[in-house]
């Protein structure tokens, strides 16, 4: 979403708190409170089988209801205060200066026409000015899946298998980070991870929640 239009939906739309949705001054990212619990959570982290992940936030709340609101009820305005906690948590954990580009979890043709845009991928591009580090397509889902939050944990495992793969050549030897909206099991995650180090790239990632179910045991 370009800074244009945000300023122009600004002028048009009042600017709502995405934890609360009350209304706030247009130059603040959340309400005073949700701002205040929002600086009081300690980073969450997952071990992932080749890679790990870094959260702001529990899936659970306010910050639910800002991921769902943003995925489900098409809140796009929301990208823009999950990136802002993202990339606070990312900053402090990981050497930005050694990441090369910012990426996201892909959605098939169908997802995308479905839902018409890729809330990862929103949130990715916001991370990307953020940070100043360039984003960059470096996954393609290559087929359909079911959705893993209908599935078993071990079925989510299977479910995502050979579904992703490196966008082209041009990703080879990056440094890159990964960004979702949610962490579960962590196997959507771990797959994007173990395709792009195949690709020869260093991978990190990030979520804005996580859940405590997921995976931290060696393949």
């Amino acid at each position: 979403m370009s800074r244009l239009f945000k300023r122009l939906a600004q002028m048009i739309f009042p600017v709502r708190c995405p934890f609360c949705r009350k209304v706030i001054p247009k130059e603040q990212i959340a309400c005073t409170e949700c701002n205040k619990l929002a600086l009081s959570c300690k980073p969450l982290k997952t071990v992932l089988p080749h890679s790990f992940c870094v959260s702001p936030f529990p899936y659970s709340g306010i910050f639910r209801r800002a991921v769902l609101d943003l995925k489900f009820r098409k809140k796009r305005q929301n990208a823009e205060c999950m990136a802002v906690y993202m990339a606070r948590i990312i900053s402090e954990c990981l050497n930005t200066e050694k990441i090369d580009c910012v990426t996201s979890v892909p959605l098939s043709k169908k997802q995308l026409r479905r839902r018409g845009f890729n809330q990862a991928q929103v949130v990715a591009e916001e991370i990307s000015e953020i940070l100043n580090i360039p984003y960059k397509e470096c996954l393609v889902k290559t087929r359909e899946n079911q959705s893993q939050h209908r599935l078993s944990k071990s079925q989510r495992m299977t479910n995502v298998n050979g579904v992703y793969k490196a966008a082209d050549n041009s990703v080879k030897g990056l440094r890159v980070l990964i960004i979702d909206d949610i962490i579960t099991t962590g196997y959507t995650l771990d797959e994007c991870c173990k395709v792009l180090k195949k690709a020869d790239c260093q991978v990190f990632c990030s979520a804005f929640c996580k859940t405590e179910f997921f995976v931290n045991s060696k393949k």
